[in-house]
């Protein structure tokens, strides 16, 4: 004898588009809420007038509007700011370097020389 179990009830089938919706939303809220970008901060020293520059030697590099540098007045590239600055800071341990910008130039462009200037070895720096 063979038994057969007839159920009143049919299975219903799970739906899966409506948890589809919820995990694409949820992609979307982590996506658009991460940052991909590493920050950084600047310590800076706020003072009234450049500290230390009057009794240290000291060099102005100034970056134009255009973006092109110079070091005391002379037109430079960035490398080779960097390769004179390193033999003017092996002469002078001492060295103050001022930085002196344009009202147009970005803030990341200063940023940057900042930070060239730094990886130079320059420790001392105001910007005006």
């Amino acid at each position: 004898m063979q038994l057969v179990f007839v159920s009143r009830w049919r299975r219903r089938l799970i739906g899966l588009t409506s948890l589809i919706d919820v995990v694409f939303i949820l992609l979307l809220f982590f996506m658009l809420a991460s940052q991909f970008h590493h920050w950084r901060a600047l310590t800076v020293q706020a003072t009234g007038t450049s500290g230390d520059a009057g009794a240290a030697p000291s060099m102005l590099v100034r970056v134009r509007a255009d973006g092109t540098l110079d070091l005391n007045g002379e037109p430079t590239s960035p490398s080779d700011l960097s390769a004179r600055l390193r033999q003017a800071l092996a002469r002078e341990p001492e060295l103050w370097v001022q930085v002196e910008s344009a009202d147009e130039v970005p803030l990341q462009t200063l940023v940057t020389l900042l930070d060239q200037l730094h990886a130079a070895g320059i420790e001392r720096m105001s910007l005006r």
